[in-house]
């Protein structure tokens, strides 16, 4: 039997959603809470619920930003990767380049920018996309729980525990310092220390969302260790469960963002032991850190690896530029498979901001792509090398990796195609101009290389030696010739991550974990503003919450993250 409790509704911008039909609208009141049994009769109930999770999560579009960067979970992990300074619009150095083309300004140039803070459009676009995204799947928990456990039940918990993960990351602040010379300084107020977000589950009531502080690290990640956990017993012990789509989570992935959450928690040296599971009728569980932690990181990474049955993306598959990145492959361990359906327009889409190839979109404008810096280091020999253009804009070297016409590259629609730009995420079938067909395309959340460099790096934390051999063993794939023999194997392992999942949402919560900073101050071809080098972690990879939640839950006032704009100032 259902259970009768009430939701809060936080999803205001559903409606603009593809879920939200006719239909939908009768079962969902306009009061924006739902019941149980409301939920149960929707279209959603049942496995319906499941295909809604990835749907909302590829086509809500929300009004905080006022920009095209808006299309859902998508439009979040696009802002990851500029938010490190790994990747930036390198269109304007080029005459006739426009890098204000890239519509990701707040990460983008997070110094010349107030959208981080707590009345901030880019802190409530976060912030409140997250709790949309949460509210399905507490729905599908609800629903599923209602029954004898299951691979649905395990699905709903697997998504469940990744938006709580990348919240946990989000939104713990960790240690950053600012620039002496900025005029905002920033300190993290000791009452703040240690905090994440407010836990909200199925069973929430009104009441409890309007005093629900923020959990500590050590209970979050109790709880999602828990969800996993459940995630992976319930997936493996139904045999009848086929998985139909790469959108679903199968125990490879499940294992996976297990691996994920261990290896967040070995950054920390605080002993956590035996904790008990919020929301939960006194289940315990251990949550792990340091090396502890880092060998059930390497663990799960392996497990993940070996269940997946995944193999890594050859260069020929890196390099194709019908299918590079755009069309799911043997790599992809999850991943989102868009469809018309959940395409908005022409520029609310990821492909239409994420490859150069899109000339309907913001991506020929911009140009995605990394520093000079970022360049040099890669290995001579690295096939993951040869879709960046090269500093002398050599046509005939990029012209195998793109479907652009030497035209389009010179610049025949718009500024010339620029050094240093990566042509790494390609357009559905090569389409260039009709953007129904062209942003139809596959989106990875997670592929089994991820796994590997997981291994490599956690496994260093505690036997450096094993773990260079297996970076090396990873990087004999990828650059032939290429072999480690320098003293810091942890920080190797992650600039390689950093190359391989260049793009993918990924390495922010290695360089925040490991206080790795910013680095485009000195000698690099970033644009004015984005010349910044960071002394460690920047303040903005911890987020702030919005003022508005501080005013409906009281149990938030006094504990926001302090502010992280214009903590730096630029070089330029």
């Amino acid at each position: 039997m259902k259970r009768n409790m009430i939701f809060k509704f936080i999803a205001v911008a559903l409606s603009s959603a593809v879920l939200f039909t006719s239909c939908a609208e009768e079962t969902f009141p306009e009061n924006g809470y739902a019941t149980n049994d409301q939920i149960g009769q929707s279209p959603f109930a049942g496995a319906g619920v499941l295909t809604a999770i990835p749907t909302l999560m590829m086509s809500n579009g929300t009004t905080y930003l006022g920009e095209h960067i808006e299309f859902g979970y998508f439009g979040l992990v696009g802002s990851m990767d500029r938010l490190t300074g790994d990747m930036f619009p390198v269109s304007g150095s080029m005459e006739g380049g426009n890098p204000y083309y890239d519509r990701f300004q707040f990460a983008t140039y997070p110094c010349r920018s107030v959208s981080l803070n707590n009345t901030g459009a880019a802190t409530y676009w976060f912030y409140k996309s997250y709790y949309q995204f949460l509210f399905t799947t507490n729905s599908a928990v609800s629903i599923f729980s209602a029954a004898e456990p299951s691979a649905e039940l395990g699905i709903a918990l697997a998504y469940r525990a990744m938006l709580y993960s990348d919240m946990a990351r989000l939104y713990d602040p960790l240690h950053a310092v600012s620039d002496p010379a900025a005029k905002v300084h920033y300190e993290i107020p000791a009452e703040v220390q240690g905090l994440t977000v407010p836990l909200v589950t199925e069973n929430s009531s009104l009441e409890d969302m309007e005093n629900n502080p923020r959990l500590p690290r050590e209970q979050m990640w109790a709880y999602i260790l828990n969800d996993l956990h459940n995630a992976a017993t319930y997936i493996k012990n139904d045999t009848n469960y086929t998985r139909t789509s790469i959108a679903m989570p199968d125990l490879g992935v499940v294992y996976g963002l297990l691996a994920r959450a261990y290896l967040w928690l070995g950054g920390f040296t605080e002993s956590y032991g035996e904790v008990a599971v919020p929301a939960t009728d006194g289940v315990t569980i251990a949550v792990p850190t340091g090396n502890d932690a880092y060998k059930k990181a390497a663990e799960y990474a392996r497990m993940a690896i070996n269940t997946s049955g995944c193999t890594m993306m050859t260069e020929a598959q890196w390099l194709d530029k019908t299918t590079g990145f755009c069309v799911a492959n043997n790599a992809w361990m999850w991943g989102f498979k868009q469809s018309t359906d959940t395409i908005l327009n022409n520029l609310y889409a990821w492909t239409a901001h994420m490859s150069i190839e899109a000339i309907w979109g913001y991506g020929y404008g911009s140009q995605p792509g990394v520093s000079n810096l970022f360049y040099e280091r890669i290995h001579p020999n690295d096939f993951r090398k040869k879709n960046i253009v090269t500093p002398d804009r050599n046509w005939a070297a990029i012209e195998p990796y793109t479907t652009l016409t030497k035209d389009e590259f010179e610049g025949s629609e718009n500024a010339p195609v620029a050094p240093y730009a990566w042509i790494k995420f390609h357009t559905n079938g090569g389409e260039k101009f009709d953007y129904s067909k062209g942003n139809v395309t596959d989106i990875p959340l997670m592929r089994v290389e991820e796994m590997y460099l997981i291994e490599a790096e956690a496994t260093a934390h505690y036997d450096a030696a094993a773990g260079k051999q297996l970076l090396n063993s990873f990087m004999a794939t990828r650059a032939k010739g290429y072999v480690y023999n320098g003293s810091d194997v942890v920080e190797e392992t992650i600039f390689q991550k950093r190359v391989e999942l260049w793009g993918e949402g990924v390495v922010l919560y290695d360089m925040k974990r490991m206080n790795i900073g910013w680095n485009n101050a000195n000698n690099s071809n970033s644009p004015v503003y984005n010349r910044i080098s960071t002394n460690g972690r920047a303040p903005w990879w911890n987020l702030t919450l919005p003022e508005d939640a501080e005013q409906m839950n009281a149990a938030l006032k006094g504990f926001n993250n302090p502010n992280p704009c214009i903590t730096y100032i630029s070089n330029d």
